[in-house]
């Protein structure tokens, strides 16, 4: 599994939080378009903000690699944040499946 971590830092939390409404709707917009397999987004306390995009293959990371700067530009446009970002390969995942044992 491929994956994508962006890691933004805003002025405040409560710009985090608009820019996290934002990176849902963006990119879970764009979950078929690019086979994106996994999406999570933190927003940390200090205005921090971490999304977490995994991918099947390398090809559809590489396909939203190249449409990545057009997808966010409107954040760009729109807040003052500093952005670090970087591609890596998935080394472990663990995820309960929410399930009821209720009848």
């Amino acid at each position: 599994m491929f994956g994508k971590v962006l890691n933004f830092r805003f002025p405040s939390v409560s710009e985090a939080k608009i820019a996290a409404s934002f990176c849902s709707e963006k990119f879970g917009s764009k979950i078929s378009d690019y086979h994106i397999i996994g999406l999570n987004v933190f927003i940390g306390q200090s205005g921090d903000l971490n999304v977490s995009i995994k991918f099947e293959n390398a090809n559809a990371l590489n396909k939203f690699e190249e449409k990545y700067d057009n997808i966010i530009s409107d954040l760009k446009k729109s807040l003052v944040f500093k952005e670090n970002n970087f591609i890596g390969v998935c080394a472990f995942t663990y995820e309960k499946e929410a399930i009821t044992s209720d009848i």
